[in-house]
């Protein structure tokens, strides 16, 4: 994916990038502190190996966090054309991530925007809730979309024993504090049939959303665990 030439861009997109050069900045600061644990990369190395279409699926609330701990991957996250859209773009871009911002809106401009950058990438990742949530709720046309574009699930959550919540934002997003305890649990893959109809899309949304909780719990469990 291809970006304009400096000249050509405008006070809005300087704008972000400034911004998410600002948050990688932070990020890197005080997640060098962290302690980290990582549970079930292998599963997510198994899919690589295998050359399979695979997307990350995390929980909106999760995303900062999740910039540094998959730091290695080299994948695609996808985000939307919003001004908030813009920035978590600029971010992983500044973290080594491509970033594919799609309209707001899933109609056949969208659809043609994912469907020619599948190519370029294998891994992908998206904020199951977002962009705007209900919090913690998949809907069921982003598993419907993701299973007519060939991809598998991968289902990954952070936990932390310090952090900071933000309660008043409609993800509670959460950053761990310096030195803190920080895990990260990847669940299973989930292998979606071809072609979902209505009432399949959303038993799996539901399947999705109980392995995100599940690896909330793992990771959770993580943090229990003696070092």
């Amino acid at each position: 994916m291809t970006r304009s030439p400096v000249w050509q861009r405008s006070a809005a997109d300087i704008l972000t990038s400034l911004l998410g050069t600002l948050v990688y900045l932070l990020l890197r600061l005080w997640s060098g502190t962290w302690r980290r644990s990582l549970q079930g990369m292998e599963q997510l190395k198994t899919l690589q190996r295998q050359n399979r279409r695979t997307l990350v699926l995390f929980w909106h609330g999760s995303y900062l966090p999740l910039f540094v701990l998959m730091q290695e991957q080299r994948a695609c996250a996808l985000t939307n054309r919003s001004w908030r859209g813009r920035i978590i773009a600029a971010t992983a871009r500044r973290f080594g991530y491509d970033a594919l911002q799609l309209p707001e809106e899933q109609g056949k401009e969208f659809l043609r925007a994912l469907r020619q950058a599948l190519h370029e990438h294998t891994l992908w990742g998206i904020a199951a809730d977002g962009p705007l949530g209900p919090y913690h709720q998949i809907k069921p046309r982003t598993v419907e979309l993701a299973a007519h574009f060939g991809f598998t699930l991968l289902p990954v959550e952070v936990a932390a024993n310090r952090c900071w919540r933000l309660k008043k934002r409609w993800d509670g997003m959460v950053l761990p504090l310096p030195f803190a305890r920080v895990a990260l649990a990847v669940g299973p893959p989930l292998q979606l049939p071809k072609r979902l109809d209505e009432a399949q899309a959303a038993q799996w949304a539901q399947q999705a959303a109980a392995a995100l909780a599940d690896c909330g719990q793992r990771a959770r469990r993580l943090l229990a665990a003696p070092r």
